[in-house]
């Protein structure tokens, strides 16, 4: 029998801590929280510096608004805010921070340091809770150390040094993205890691943070107004692909949030542009009126609540959608002018965007003398062993006829008095997917290892256990201890960098064990394929519709259809001849 307890009121100390760990869950939380009070305070200036991964120290300086003596004797206490002063304001506020919990929090787990001027060059210190003079120029200096070590309980569960960092960091680059206009400044101990000048324009901010190395000339920035909202966003043309929707950001009022639903408005407006489960880079900056968005649903301010969700969602996609076709469109003319003006009005909402986009990227053309590409493709034997058109006499007579290549995607063929459209690349993929299955287990050596560093123990655990699957695909993997792993061999078709390895080991760790073999052939096949708008020479392209129509289904690994049929009865209804 449970022996009774009677209900009682925890002492501040613990309650602090409790409501602390709400807000503070690791040192990203930290630096997000002290970034947001930066930029609230007018910084034109931000200065961040850890170590250890934020864990033994974290450092934000910035030159705004600083503090006067009488708001640093309270603005440790809980729930002390300058930025509202009843609900009427909670209703409409459009800073970044105004529960008044972040310093309170910070300081109920951390060693914590203000130092801070209203009219510099006279200021205040807080340390240990006692208030003294000291000298700054301008704005604040807070220091937070030793995070979490009266709280072992919570610092038990913090990840590896080089994995908090990596959250630092990105924690950084969402704040720098949506706030192009401050200077930003991250430092670790080794040195300046992102050295970030002021940006007219969110489309060259977020490259830069992001370190993108794709040519500028393929992202667009676009911007639309609804009602009680408005939004800029930078778009990738569909020359770039991505295997997940992680290049999908979604900003509100200068935080950036988790909202599946929007992430969905950018797919559906890019639905059909980015071929065989592709997604599209997209970084979206929304502003809606602070009476119209609730940040206050969730700690750390992830998720918000809106009053004219579906506006918003209506709108993005409209924008979105009109964008990427008339893209399209002006590929398909190949005779786009340098500088393009979009009426992007849909049913609602008024929207205007300005585009530019000249100078686009070529894109890959494979010829039928470059080596590089039969060696690449084709598991076996070369697209076209004499690097032109298979000689007549070495070829019987085919059961379908070439007709060449579609909008760069499609392969176009006749056969049986029905036009087939094959899609290249998912074709490409399957050719390769089966290949692979018939050659499973043989490898490539790397020149140079690949180093892969995990963020976790349990990543760690499910890498061994799935070690036995990964080494039949042709992997060959060494555990170092520590969160090391180090990868000397690949399977034969594999590509990819150091980075696409660790993306890819990350899947597989959380993917179901049934599943795993396919999954890393299908990653790979992917890789390796001929992509969307790639430029075929007429002996590759037949290569490939020869093996195609010899595959057990016609399916991509994925299970997308390799092709669509229109027989002659339905060209002949389409243009109403009889």
């Amino acid at each position: 029998m449970k022996q009774y307890k009677p209900v009682k009121l925890l002492d501040e100390n613990t309650a602090n801590k409790i409501a602390a760990g709400e807000v503070i869950e690791r040192p990203a939380s930290v630096v997000r929280e002290l970034l947001d009070n930066s930029i609230d305070a007018g910084s034109s200036r931000i200065k961040l510096e850890i170590a250890s991964g934020g864990i033994s120290s974290i450092r934000v300086t910035d030159d705004g608004l600083g503090m006067s003596k009488e708001d640093l004797e309270i603005c440790t206490q809980t729930h002390s805010t300058s930025k509202i002063s009843d609900i009427q304001d909670l209703l409409s506020v459009s800073s970044l921070g105004f529960r008044g919990e972040a310093l309170s929090s910070i300081k109920a787990v951390s060693d914590l340091e203000i130092i801070t001027t209203r009219n510099g060059p006279a200021g205040w210190k807080l340390s240990l809770g006692k208030i003294q003079p000291a000298s700054i120029h301008k704005g604040t200096i807070i220091k937070v150390e030793n995070l979490f070590d009266n709280f072992p309980a919570r610092k038990q569960f913090l990840k590896r040094a080089v994995s908090e960092s990596r959250m630092c960091k990105q924690t950084f680059i969402e704040k720098a993205m949506a706030h192009p206009q401050i200077e930003m400044q991250f430092l670790n101990e080794k040195g300046v890691v992102l050295n970030l000048p002021c940006h007219n324009s969110f489309k060259s901010r977020c490259l830069f943070a992001l370190s993108i190395i794709e040519p500028q000339e393929l992202f667009c920035e676009i911007t639309g107004t609804g009602e009680h909202f408005s939004f800029s966003a930078v778009l990738g043309m569909p020359d770039i692909v991505k295997n997940d929707r992680r290049q999908i950001y979604i900003f509100v009022n200068g935080r950036r949030i988790s909202d599946y639903g929007l992430v969905q408005a950018v797919e559906y407006g890019a639905g059909g542009v980015f071929p065989n489960g592709g997604h599209p880079v997209a970084f979206v900056f929304l502003t809606v009126e602070p009476s119209f968005v609730d940040f206050n649903i969730h700690p750390a301010k992830k998720e918000a609540r809106f009053s004219n969700y579906s506006e918003i969602h209506h709108g993005l996609s409209s924008a979105v959608g009109k964008f990427y076709r008339q893209h399209s469109i002006s590929v398909l003319n190949r005779e786009s002018p340098p500088e393009l003006s979009y009426d992007l009005s849909f049913e609602k909402n008024e929207m205007k965007m300005q585009a530019a986009f000249n100078n686009f990227e070529k894109r890959r053309i494979y010829s039928e003398t470059i080596n590089d590409y039969k060696a690449e493709y084709t598991p076996d034997k070369p697209f076209s062993e004499n690097a032109g058109y298979p000689a007549a006499q070495d070829i019987p007579k085919p059961a379908f006829r070439f007709l060449g290549q579609v909008a760069g995607t499609f392969i176009a063929v006749e056969k049986n008095d029905a036009l087939y459209l094959i899609d290249q690349h998912a074709a490409h993929e399957r050719i390769i997917f089966e290949d692979m299955k018939a050659t499973m287990g043989a490898s490539q050596e790397l020149l140079v290892p690949y180093r892969v560093i995990t963020d976790s123990i349990e990543e760690d655990n499910l890498l061994e256990e799935r070690l036995s699957d990964l080494e039949k695909t042709g992997f060959r993997i060494k555990n170092e201890g520590r969160g090391i792993w180090i990868v000397d061999a690949v399977p034969l078709r594999w590509k990819g960098t150091e980075k696409e390895l660790s993306e890819d080991l990350r899947k597989i760790a959380y993917t179901e064990p049934s599943e795993i073999l396919h999954d890393i052939l299908a990653m790979s096949a992917c890789r390796a394929a001929c992509k969307d708008r790639d430029i075929l020479d007429p002996a590759a392209a037949y290569r490939i519709v020869e093996k195609t129509f010899a595959l057990p289904e016609p399916l991509c690994p994925h299970g997308r259809p390799l092709w669509i049929i229109i027989d002659r009865e339905e060209l002949f209804k389409r243009i109403k001849r009889t």
